[in-house]
């Protein structure tokens, strides 16, 4: 019930509830101030709860997309243990079966100089050349006396010094590329010199000496005319036939064979075995269908925490916030937009059976999915997996590219003479490669990091990276959710401003207790003032009574 604090006034003293009135005072002055900040720290409490639910669901999105992209939906198998079989593009790989027999593997040539003494043994001064290339009999003989250089593997030469030991050669032949050599006990108190070179015939050696001193003995390692006497082991080809036809490469890995795929082989195959490559059209659909219904629930929980009432019902938690309203849009402009570099046309989802409701929501189309994978199974890869492609012959494109690395078509471009290349008008580093084709990296610019490898024809192509629907959805959630990503970023701004809240509070309880001091003691000071007057009222109303008395 409110005071009379006017009707009070004729009590003892003021007649005033000085406390009251001081509470009251203070309270006016204070409490306007208190109720913003406590109402802006409440509302920064329901905006980071909210922005917990996004990135709960984020990170839910994101499981969901590894999980689908490392479910292959393209199967390669074999049917033999001794041949295995990786995709290495998809987009290269239709349903097929081939028929493959190993008939004999790659192997690498092993050569043993045995006799020797000890692995610290000196060797008499010299120069040893290693040559590469491939031994053959000549015909009508059995031993291999004959030897063709590899013109690809150039030769090379160490130089065996006075006090050289038996080890330091093989150190020395080691260090030359595609030679490895080791000294091995033979534990009958005697050592050897152990030699091996890559796989594949063309990779013999052939070791030709010339001593410091004749007849020192280091020609002992001399096989220029035969190496018969100390081969173990010869270099072979891997042989094999593909549908019946017989074909030999120089590596046990092989990955000119079948478009888009490489095969490693372990061993021969007693018969024919099948290498199978198939599309999983359950799992494809499985895949689409968990990736729509996961984009749903992050464009639902999104639109939820923007909504702008306009009608007296609430708003979202979330509305008006700049940064999460930019990743709704983002989200839902990357869904609608065209994957560029996959091919020649631009791929788009609805072209997998997936569709907009008027709400901005997901629809999938099982059927037309079903009719798209089965007619154009390259548009579900592009939706999963980055790809690098181009349209030329001789021409083959891979690389690890930055999230900002764009997707499109390129020119690459090398000058016949100098040999040197560019891609999108950026340098490139030439590395070495087989069988005559050149790789060029990239080390700069927007493609930094992509590889492109060609023939020795090849002048100018065009060479395509594109990116996946999956990997663009993952650099948005990955710039979202790290450490000093766009959730945590802005769940700063929000705590640092509940911290400046929390101070203005701090303030306030401050001025709370100054004013009451200040009220109290001016409140005081009025009662003493009042106490006094009413004092001196009471004496002159006593002395006129007195006065009136003597009358």
């Amino acid at each position: 019930m409110a005071v009379d604090y006017l009707n009070a006034l004729g009590a003892s003293g003021s007649g005033l509830n000085i406390r009251q009135l001081t509470t009251s005072l203070v309270e006016a002055d204070t409490a306007p101030r208190r109720a913003a900040a406590e109402k802006r720290i409440e509302a920064a409490d329901v905006s980071i709860s909210a922005l917990g639910k996004v990135r709960a669901q984020f990170e839910t999105l994101s499981g969901a997309i590894g999980v689908v992209t490392q479910s292959s939906v393209l199967k390669a198998t074999s049917s033999s243990s001794a041949l295995a079989v990786t995709v290495t593009d998809k987009a290269l790989v239709s349903d097929s079966a081939t028929s493959i027999e190993v008939l004999q593997m790659a192997q690498r040539q092993v050569i043993e100089f045995s006799g020797f003494t000890a692995a610290d043994a000196p060797l008499a001064a010299g120069r040893i050349t290693v040559d590469f290339g491939v031994w053959y009999a000549p015909e009508g003989e059995e031993v291999a006396t004959n030897f063709a250089a590899n013109p690809d593997l150039p030769a090379s030469s160490i130089d065996v010094g006075d006090g050289a030991t038996l080890q330091d050669l093989a150190t020395a032949l080691s260090s030359i590329p595609g030679v490895t050599a080791r000294v091995l006990d033979k534990g009958d108190g005697t050592f050897s010199l152990g030699v091996i070179s890559e796989p594949g015939a063309g990779s013999a050696l052939r070791f030709g000496v010339t001593e410091t001193v004749s007849g020192s003995g280091l020609a002992r390692f001399d096989t220029t005319a035969s190496n018969a006497d100390v081969e173990i082991q010869a270099a072979t080809d891997a042989v094999l036939t593909v549908d019946g036809i017989t074909v030999s490469r120089g590596s046990n890995e092989i990955d000119d064979l079948l478009p888009g795929a490489s095969l490693t082989i372990s061993g021969t195959t007693s018969d024919a075995a099948t290498v199978r490559f198939s599309r999983d059209t359950e799992t494809a659909e499985a895949a689409m269908t968990y990736l729509v219904e996961e984009l749903n629930a992050t464009l639902s929980l999104l639109g939820q925490l923007t909504l702008r009432a306009t009608d007296g019902s609430d708003s979202g938690d979330l509305a008006g916030d700049r940064m999460v309203e930019g990743m709704r849009r983002e989200l839902a402009a990357l869904i609608s937009r065209p994957l560029n570099g996959h091919g020649e046309k631009p791929v788009y989802l609805s072209q997998l059976g997936v569709s907009t409701n008027r709400d901005g929501s997901l629809r999938f189309d099982a059927d037309a999915f079903q009719t798209a994978f089965a007619e154009q199974p390259a548009l579900f890869d592009a939706i999963f997996a980055n790809s690098f492609t181009s349209p030329q012959a001789g021409v083959s494109v891979t690389g690890v590219l930055s999230g900002s690395a764009p997707s499109g078509e390129f020119a690459f471009r090398r000058d016949a003479v100098t040999g040197e290349a560019t891609v999108d008008g950026a340098a490139t580093l030439a590395l070495p490669a087989e069988d005559g084709r050149s790789r060029y990296l990239v080390l700069s610019g927007r493609l930094s990091g992509l590889l492109v490898t060609v023939e020795p024809e090849v002048t100018d192509a065009t060479v395509r990276f594109g990116r996946s629907l999956a990997s663009s959805l993952q650099g948005l959630l990955e710039g979202a959710l790290a450490t000093n990503g766009a959730i945590s970023e802005r769940e700063t701004q929000i705590k640092a401003g509940v911290e400046a809240q929390n101070a203005i509070l701090e303030s306030l309880d401050t001025r709370e207790g100054k004013l009451e001091q200040r009220y109290l003691a001016q409140f005081t000071a009025m009662e003493q003032a009042v106490s006094r007057m009413k004092s001196t009222g009471t004496y002159l109303e006593n002395l006129i009574a007195a006065w009136h008395a003597d009358d």
